[in-house]
């Protein structure tokens, strides 16, 4: 049983994981531009800061080796020299005090005639070897070599008060040094700049992945929105062609994704179910905002309860932004608000299945939403409203009504009051959860049920 569990937790650890992948990467295409943009930003500023604060290092070096000289008597009563690599040693170890006394840097100064030493004045040695190297290092080539040639003039002097005479034989010098030590490499530097402002642009992305609270998957809708899901839509991938004709896509098209007929046909069943356990005869669909699908959902709802046998009917109510006429791929008309307005009767706007081209055992009934207005609420809350949907309930089993986001309107609060049930569609990360929460608030206070949400665009 233990076992169980613990694979159980894995399961879920591993789902969270995928699952936050898949938010970071949902969230990564949207902001994909910024990322480019930070690090096209932090490639250029590199680059420039590079190329303007580029100064030039040389070096100029010698090798000596050393030989210490020490008084004693010989058969000529004379001096003698002798190896001695701790010598050597002694002379690199005290390099750093007598740089520090300023005794060899005046000295050198004083020697090329300056006031002071630019460069930088360092001593090594080789282990285990008399051989000991003096170098300098400046932003201008000659005036390193001058140093270098000062130093080692006044070297011996002033190293003699602390080791004693020493003999400094040379061996090699690098004259005026022709390279930089650090050579420009702007580009270098650009690449890395452009890496960093990439890498910003990934946390940003993370960070505001971590910050939209809203819905990414089912298991959101009764952790923060306190409601069941129905099911999931799948996001169906649409060619610029198809979009900029205005064309969206509906269950009667031939070419509509398998996946997105199987979804609805899930969710059609289970808001069947609910219409019969509650005696639901009027739906309202809505959302918290705008865009999230839920014209698409409602007109496909329809389609499907009529496919199934069921005599539906389709209202569009969202006389601020009338839209299911584009997804039946018709022309403006006339609709509800001319009916409601009295400019227009019902039955010469009601548009029957059989004008849609739908087949004659399909009994469902279509009234658009006609001329677009501000104030759809001030309509819709006529008494003419309700005979409408009165009428419509006669002559068929289940009627929808397309209404504008419950989010952002009072439209949604107005129907609800006509309506036995409700469906709320969310967009996947899409709306925040204040939005949400106001538009199932708003549902609330007319106390309609609510059968539950559907995740669009998974």
């Amino acid at each position: 049983m233990n076992t169980q569990n613990e694979e159980k937790n894995r399961e879920e650890g591993l789902i969270d994981i995928v699952g936050i992948l898949t938010d970071y990467l949902r969230t990564l295409r949207r902001m994909w531009i910024w990322v480019l943009i930070l690090a096209a930003a932090g490639g250029i500023f590199s680059y420039a800061r590079s190329w303007m604060a580029y100064t030039p290092v040389y070096t100029a070096s010698a090798t000596f080796t050393i030989t210490a000289s020490q008084d004693g008597m010989s058969q000529t009563e004379g001096s003698y020299s002798f190896y001695d690599n701790s010598t050597t040693e002694q002379m690199v170890n005290t390099f750093p005090y007598i740089l520090t006394s300023g005794v060899l840097s005046r000295r050198a100064a004083e020697t090329m005639g300056r006031p002071a030493v630019s460069g930088q004045i360092a001593a090594s040695s080789e282990e285990n070897t008399n051989l000991f190297t003096l170098s300098v290092t400046d932003t201008d080539a000659e005036l390193a070599y001058r140093t270098l040639q000062a130093v080692i003039e006044c070297y011996p002097e002033v190293s003699e008060v602390i080791l004693g005479r020493t003999n400094m034989e040379l061996l090699d010098e690098t004259g005026i040094p022709a390279y930089p030590d650090n050579p420009r490499n702007s580009s270098r530097d650009a690449v890395k700049g452009a890496a960093a402002g990439c890498a910003l642009g990934l946390i940003w992305t993370g960070a505001v992945m971590l910050s939209r609270n809203t819905i990414k998957r089912k298991e959101d809708f009764q952790k923060r929105a306190n409601m069941k899901c129905l099911g999931e839509i799948p996001q169906i991938a649409m060619k610029r062609r198809s979009r900029d004709n205005g064309h969206i896509i509906n269950i009667l098209n031939e070419k509509t994704d398998p996946g997105f007929e199987e979804a609805l046909q899930m969710i059609r069943s289970k808001v069947e179910y609910s219409v019969w356990r509650h005696h639901s005869k009027t739906i309202l669909v809505t959302s918290a905002l705008a865009g999230e699908g839920k014209s698409t959902l409602a007109v496909n709802l329809a389609l499907s309860f009529a496919r199934n046998g069921k005599r539906a009917a389709l209202i569009d109510c969202d006389l601020r932004n009338p839209s299911n006429r584009r997804i039946f791929g018709m022309e403006e008309g006339p609709g509800l608000y001319e009916v409601l307005s009295g400019e227009a009767k019902l039955h010469d706007v009601l548009i029957t299945g059989r004008a849609l081209g739908m087949d004659d055992e399909f009994r469902f009934y279509f009234l658009p939403g006609g001329r677009a207005v501000e104030d759809g609420s001030r309509l819709l809350g006529r008494e003419r409203m309700w005979k409408i949907i009165e009428v419509l309930e006669k002559k068929v089993d289940i009627v929808i009504l397309d209404s504008a986001p419950a989010g952002m309107l009072t439209d949604a609060g107005v129907l609800a009051q006509y309506a036995d049930s409700a469906l709320f569609v969310i967009k996947k990360d899409y709306a925040g959860t204040s939005h949400i929460m106001d538009g199932l608030e708003e549902l609330a206070e007319s106390r309609v049920h609510l059968i539950g949400g559907i995740l669009n665009g998974v």
